[in-house]
């Protein structure tokens, strides 16, 4: 089989009555026998267990791809999301019809993109890598318009505006689609170097090639536009940089005052409708609450309109964020307005007693919040309340004195617990494992989290008695770590979860929407909510209920793989660039540092051993680009090896919901997802494995095997892939085809020496075969094809496979024949004792002349009464000096080394079985807790044992025998 030509194989595979799924392509039937398989075909296409082909399928009209390719939507205006169906079109338009050889489709994509990346050297590496056209590289990342952009929604009013916006309702904050436009200029850019003076275009060229990483740029942009005077300009960056960092609250705040400074209300206004909802940022709320204050002058007002209007705003932003540690000077603000209000409290007007309660009752919610302003407030509400009535007042402040006290111990935990914290601001992405940053990025995360888990231990004893108080603290910190950490999907996941398990689905489903637009490449949080979409929608019958849920569970994958496809383009696009700037940089060197000069060329006459080498320049050109290609393809191979599985994740789902399904059909399930798969490229083998062994255990389709099949021919040098399909032919029983499988691989990669190593798992598991299953003589030939291919390799490892298991080897087991001699304890010197018994002596007449007592008291007497005792002189140590003399005398003793010295007589060996058994004993830590030995309750048992009454003791219940005197 693995010998066959790819037409033998096709043909060999299509013999017989079985359906061939060719039939679907118009292209690959034969026109004469249209009429005499029509009825075949008709018959056949109604059986559910028909014979799936992957290979030989593909129709005359492309599949419409639920992720078309970006160029399909240049035409349409930036700002506009297409729908599903105009892309779909599109793409199908664009779409060219395949080419077939023997009945299989000649994979130009898959086998291209393989041949790319095994390719590391310069031959043809740049020519292979152009500069992308179909997308344009933007300043802002956008993918591509079929994805259906998750959105975050504001409230249609901030009930707090009231009269200072006349009445106006905060629209919907939709999350913007970014700006095409700057596409162009990015692209003119890399085509056009820019003068050094354009320290304009210089930045955008930086935004444009790195839009979420170069932060530096946007806001040396941004201070650029500012310092010239060119609001609009620093508007229009503003714009573009907040649709990428939308919870960068200290830009929102520069922003805000800037349009403060010119007095543009309309769009300061517009700026707090954006930024309010996102940004729970004391200091951005500050400044709205300072607008509202001043569009509302309560000086002038003589309806109460606008002291109450103030008085909303406070309310809400308390309530949002009155919990943050940092809150302090907004609940100080916030009292003090009150107490500017009319009315004086004490006094017996209705509106003194109305102060008297909103005063209290801020001053009550104020001091239960761990800040730093607690203490203060708790000093102002203590006079507050004592000089209302003594009696009252100390009855409230008995109520709140705990919650006081909590609240000021819990904020010294949090201010240790968040001492090191930075809050960032503006967002940035992680670096990589063991990258410069990496170290710092971690503590933050760490800290987060720490805040965290902190606030879900409830130190402020809220769960009980007001659960909704305390899912707002920790749903506030959550909110918190999302602005700091928003390209870190773990924090967006872990919020997700913490909200589904407290019965707060709509902010659970916020939070994976937002985490999703900032991390679109995130596979972690496009599985999330998938599942959550699967899981969530009504399973109906009919067909139109399976499209429906399939499609509502493919956004997010369509999302992720759109994303990844995009940054696959990106990356392959700098790569032309970086060698161009390598280029350019050696073509600048002037032409004396191309060549040694004349007094080097003396010098190395003399000296041939220092002579530098003619080409070092070119070599180190040369090496530079290789440098760079070898980075972009293995960055190239790992996003590819990322979207595979976002594939593979999707035909689960589809399989799941839709089954098999077919490629032209309207429930497609998992072999439409295959095709379309296969359409788009850059996947790995993965894909075909994932495929193939889905269709063999969910279906036992033949169509597995022609699935690894083809792989083969798409991943010949693919050990991992050959390594899979070798267990599969195992598993069915194929050895004949496994061994083919196995020669022709091995000979391939052998043919490389620096391929040699990557056969040795492929030769561990068909000798671990052969080992079981196999003959000898074939055992010992493939041995000595190991030993020369791994000399490195012991011949007793190898000999020693064939008989051990993973949790076992025989060969190499050490057998136990003497426990004295092999057993024996590291460390323990002492003689052997007599395997005879000893008589145990009798406790009551031990012998005060023994020569070892284990009691730490003094021996027992033979005196049979105390009269007969004689009269003990007790001997007294020297008294220590006192006072400085005493402490010299000490330091010389410490100094001659004797004086508080104890010597311990080495302890009694123990018996020979003793020791033997407590070598065999288990470690206690190997125990259950609920298991192990306590000693305080032995001791207090063996205490109150009566010894004399359980020696004379009958048998009974506890199985004991009765001595006899």
């Amino acid at each position: 089989m693995a010998d066959m030509s790819a037409e033998a194989a096709f043909l060999a595979s299509m013999a017989g009555s079985e359906y061939d799924p060719a039939s679907y392509d118009p292209a690959a039937q034969d026109p004469a026998e249209d009429q005499d398989q029509d009825q075949d075909q008709e018959e056949e296409e109604e059986e559910d267990d028909e014979d799936y082909d992957p290979s030989s399928f593909m129709p005359d009209q492309p599949q419409p791809s639920a992720t078309p390719q970006p160029a399909a939507v240049q035409s349409q205006p930036p700002s506009q999301i297409p729908s599903r169906t105009a892309s779909r079109m599109s793409d199908a338009t664009a779409a060219q019809k395949p080419k077939t050889i023997g009945g299989f489709i000649e994979e130009d994509d898959d086998e291209e993109d393989e041949e790319h990346e095994q390719g590391t050297g310069t031959n043809g590496s740049l020519a292979q890598t152009p500069v992308q056209q179909q997308q344009n590289v933007q300043a802002v990342y956008n993918p591509p318009p079929t994805d259906v952009l998750e959105q975050d929604h504001a409230p249609s009013a901030i009930p707090t505006q009231g009269a200072s916006v006349q009445g106006q309702a905060l629209p919907q904050s939709n999350a913007p689609v970014p700006s095409a436009q700057i596409s162009s200029s990015s692209s003119a850019a890399l085509s056009k170097p820019r003068l050094p003076q354009d320290r304009v275009g210089q930045l955008e060229d930086r935004i444009a090639d790195d839009p979420k990483g170069d932060v530096d740029a946007w806001l040396d942009l941004i201070a650029l536009h500012r310092s010239k005077n060119k609001l609009d300009d620093a508007r229009n960056v503003y714009d573009r940089f907040f649709e990428v960092f939308p919870t960068a609250a200290d830009q929102w705040v520069a922003y805000a005052q800037m349009e403060q400074d010119q007095d543009d209300f309309i769009r300061l206004e517009n700026i707090f409708n954006m930024a309010l909802l996102k940004n729970y940022n004391v200091q951005l709320w500050g400044i709205y609450l300072d607008y509202i204050r001043r569009r509302n002058n309560v000086m002038t007002d003589t309806t109460g309109q606008a002291r109450q209007t103030i008085t909303q705003a406070y309310d809400f932003a308390l309530n949002l964020i009155g919990s943050d540690k940092d809150s302090g000077s907004m609940w100080q603000d916030y009292i003090n307005f009150i107490k500017s209000g009319p009315g004086n409290p004490g006094g017996n007007g209705w509106q003194d007693a109305q102060k008297m309660d909103t005063l209290r009752k801020a001053y009550q919610r104020a001091i239960t919040v761990p800040m730093q302003a607690t203490t203060s407030l708790w000093k102002e509400y203590d006079s507050f309340e004592m000089g209302l009535n003594k009696m009252t007042g100390r009855k409230f402040l008995q109520e709140k004195s705990p919650a006081y006290m909590t609240a000021r111990t819990s904020y010294n935990i949090l201010q240790k617990i968040t001492q090191d914290l930075k809050r960032r601001p503006v967002p940035t992405l992680p670096p990589a494992p063991g990258c410069d940053g990496d170290d710092e990025y971690q503590q933050q995360v760490t800290i987060w989290q720490n805040w965290i888990d902190w606030e879900k231990e409830d130190p402020l004893v809220l769960k009980e008695e007001d659960i909704k108080a305390y899912r707002d603290r920790v749903l506030y910190v959550y909110r918190q770590a999302t602005m700091a950490l928003r390209f870190w999907p773990q924090i967006w996941y872990d919020a997700a979860e913490f909200c589904f398990d407290n019965e707060m689905e709509t902010e659970a489903n916020d939070f994976l929407a937002q985490g999703a637009a900032a991390n679109p490449e995130s596979c972690l949080l496009a599985f999330t909510r998938a599942d959550r979409i699967e899981q969530s929608m009504p399973v109906e019958d009919g067909e139109e209920s399976l499209v429906r849920r399939g499609d509502a569970v493919k956004e997010p994958y369509d999302n992720c793989l759109n994303a990844l496809y995009a940054l696959i383009d990106k990356i392959k696009a700098r790569e032309p660039k970086a060698i161009a700037q390598i280029k350019e940089y050696y073509e600048s060197l002037p032409p004396l540092s191309r060549e040694p000069t004349p007094e080097a060329r003396d010098e190395d006459d003399d000296d041939q051993t220092n002579r530098p080498a003619a080409n070092s320049r070119e070599a180190e050109e040369k090496r530079q680009v290789d440098e760079v290609q070898k980075n972009t393809a293995g960055q190239v191979r790992t996003v590819s090896k990322t979207l595979s599985f976002v594939w593979i994740a999707l035909m689960r789902a589809m399989r799941r919901i839709q089954g098999k399904g077919k490629p032209d059909a309207a429930v497609g399930g998992l072999r439409n997802v295959f095709a379309l798969a296969r359409k788009r490229g850059r996947i790995t083998s993965d894909v075909y494995v994932a495929t193939a062994l889905i269709e063999y255990h969910c279906y036992k389709d033949p169509a597995a095997t022609k699935i690894f099949e083809r792989g083969m021919k798409l991943f010949p040098e693919d050990e991992l892939f050959a390594m899979e399909y070798l267990k599969h032919l195992i598993a069915t029983n194929d050895v004949t085809n496994a061994r083919a499988v196995f020669e022709t691989t091995v000979s391939k990669l052998s043919a490389k020496p620096e391929n040699i190593p990557r056969t040795k798992p492929l030769y561990l598991f068909i000798h671990e075969y052969e080992s079981n299953y196999g003959e000898l003589a074939q055992i010992t030939k493939l041995e000595k094809r190991m030993a020369d291919l791994f000399p490195e390799d012991p011949s007793l490892v190898r000999f020693g496979h064939r008989f051990r298991i993973p949790t076992f080897d025989p060969c190499t087991v050490l057998t136990i024949i003497s426990p004295n001699a092999q057993t024996r304890p590291k460390g323990a010197d002492f003689a052997m004792p007599s395997t005879e018994a000893e008589p145990v002596p009798n406790p009551a007449v031990l012998s005060a002349a023994a020569g070892y007592v284990q009691s730490p008291k003094r021996p027992l007497d033979n005196a049979d009464s105390d009269a007969e005792q004689p009269a003990r002189k007790l001997a007294r140590g020297e008294s220590p000096l006192k006072g400085a003399a005493g402490r010299r005398q000490q330091q010389r003793q410490r100094a001659e080394g004797y004086g508080s010295q104890v010597v311990v007589p080495p302890p009694k060996p123990l018996p020979r079985d003793i020791t033997l058994l407590l070598s065999m004993i288990p470690n206690a830590s190997t125990y259950p807790a609920q298991a192990r030995l306590n000693a305080e309750s032995m001791v207090a048992l063996i205490r109150s044992i009566d010894p004399n009454r359980a020696m004379t003791q009958g048998g009974g219940y506890g199985g004991g025998y009765n001595y006899g005197r």
